[in-house]
């Protein structure tokens, strides 16, 4: 097996761990026990495993980077989290920021190809938007924290279903029985799929059970009438948010509400944000391990440009685990 085909993956396979583990393990990025850091660095040896950093540097390595929308939180992070593994390697990044415009987004791949970028990594706008320039280049891509409904690149996030019931349980555990949900356009891989974990997580503990959604367009302006009378005419004691940015607008509305249903409303919100500890209301979070996904990203990026494309035909998922911050 060739050294530089090996992936955290693989690594996180034969330790038996996380590949969030592996991570934190390779970049000391977080302490993990003796035991468990024995597992991952035998693991290591015996797969004579080596990360991109390891092999060589990449100073003449240009990578394009396009996200959906640079003013959520997680988008934030991520391009922080990018910028900063992609200085250790040496390469450089371009970055461009579609807001959610699919016309936007067409021009910004076209312009970073124009300027032969040697790879992009791409969190598109819609799901089942794939721009006909995307499928015509020979650029390696790499998607990241949203994917397509069909495609054949590699995705680096988090499994959002799987994330969604997990908070959906949280609220129910909490003692909330009628839990709502609030995103945005379900053509938004993201939010399909955690509406998707939320329905789930209710059909299996709630019956019988009417879907409690709220989809909200994008780029309006004030969205609080809307909430607030979603919150009233379906009795809501429990709320996902599907970003951050809609959990702020929430806040604001419960301000609104009569005290009764302000006391008991409780919420998950996806993407800590440090001021959540200081809101008085108290707001749990699904939280992303986003350093760890904008590392991973990188990497197997620029491992495929190592490999001169040799995995870009193959649909492949790499998954981050999430975790549950009560409040």
């Amino acid at each position: 097996m060739k050294t530089n085909s090996l992936t955290m993956e693989a690594v996180a396979r034969k330790a038996g761990v996380s590949i969030t583990t592996v991570s934190h393990v390779i970049n000391k990025t977080r302490h993990v026990s003796q035991e468990t850091m024995a597992a991952v660095l035998q693991a290591i040896e015996d797969l004579n495993y080596r990360s991109v950093k390891m092999i060589k540097s990449y100073k003449n390595i240009c990578i394009g980077v396009i996200l959906a929308d640079a003013r959520e939180d997680f988008f934030t992070s991520l391009i922080k989290a990018v910028e900063s593994v992609a200085a250790d390697y040496g390469a450089s990044i371009i970055f461009c920021d579609s807001e959610m415009d699919t016309e936007k987004e067409e021009k910004n791949i076209a312009a970073l190809v124009e300027r032969n970028i040697n790879g992009l990594l791409l969190a598109p706008v819609e799901a089942d938007h794939i721009p006909k320039f995307l499928r015509r280049t020979s650029v390696p891509i790499v998607l990241v924290d949203r994917q397509y409904e069909s495609h054949d690149f590699l995705f680096v996030g988090i499994n959002n279903f799987q994330s969604c019931y997990a908070g959906t349980k949280h609220l129910f555990e909490k003692g909330s029985r009628h839990i709502g949900f609030i995103g945005y356009s379900p053509s938004v891989y993201t939010i399909k799929q955690r509406i998707l974990g939320y329905k789930a997580f209710m059909v299996d503990n709630s019956q019988p059970f009417i879907p409690k959604v709220l989809t909200l367009n994008y780029n309006r302006e004030d969205s609080s009438p809307l909430i607030k009378q979603f919150i009233l005419d379906e009795g809501l004691d429990g709320l996902i948010c599907a970003t951050s940015a809609l959990c702020y607008e929430l806040i604001a509305v419960l301000d609104t509400l009569d005290m009764e249903t302000r006391k008991r409303m409780k919420i998950i919100t996806f993407d800590d944000n440090r001021w959540f500890d200081y809101l008085k209301y108290p707001v749990s979070v699904i939280s992303q391990p986003v350093a760890e996904i904008g590392n991973a990203a990188v990497e197997n990026l620029l491992q495929i440009i190592e490999q001169k494309n040799s995995l870009c035909s193959v649909k492949r998922e790499l998954l981050f685990d999430t975790g549950i911050v009560g409040r």
